[in-house]
């Protein structure tokens, strides 16, 4: 019991002298001397100095670095909306072509169906006339053929009935 009793005595008696030791440099921390009042001038003067000479050219480099950034980055919404604008164009032009190319395509093709239409009814006309010429000519050839067998049709008629018959008619 008595070394703990030793040792807090011990460290009171240091935090003692520590803190008077503090208390004097803080006396001598506050007080107001011809240095202090150099180190003050001194400071002041280096703020002016280096305004003038660091912070002001500093400052003007970074608004015109903002300023360049700033208009490069309004030219270029601008170009895109230029763009914008030119690909609409171009989309629009693109469609009315081929709404253009689709009203020729159809127009091509009702031509060309009435072409068709022209044609095969000139075709049927001329197929139904070529028939109608053949028939004439069968039945004017028929008509031939019948006059040229018709004696040999009644020779030929009396000689089976008579081949039946078994007598001449």
């Amino acid at each position: 019991m008595n070394s703990i009793k030793t040792k807090v005595s011990l460290s009171v008696s240091t935090l003692l002298v520590v803190s008077t030791s503090s208390a004097l440099a803080a006396e001598d921390i506050l007080k107001i001397d011809k240095l202090l009042i150099f180190q003050i001038v001194i400071f002041i003067a280096a703020i002016f100095i280096l305004n003038s000479l660091l912070f002001k050219p500093l400052l003007e480099l970074v608004d015109k670095r903002e300023k360049l950034t700033t208009g490069t980055i309004e030219e270029a919404n601008e170009l895109r909306e230029k763009i914008e604008l030119i690909i609409k164009d171009y989309n629009a032009r693109l469609d009315q072509a081929r709404a253009q190319a689709l009203e020729e395509r159809n127009e091509i093709r009702r031509k060309a169906q009435t072409s068709a239409e022209e044609l095969l009814q000139k075709a049927r006309q001329e197929s139904q006339a070529l028939l109608n010429e053949a028939k004439q000519k069968l039945e004017t050839e028929k008509g031939l053929k019948e006059e040229k067998i018709k004696p040999d049709i009644e020779y030929i008629a009396r000689d089976v009935a008579s081949r039946i018959l078994g007598k001449e008619i």
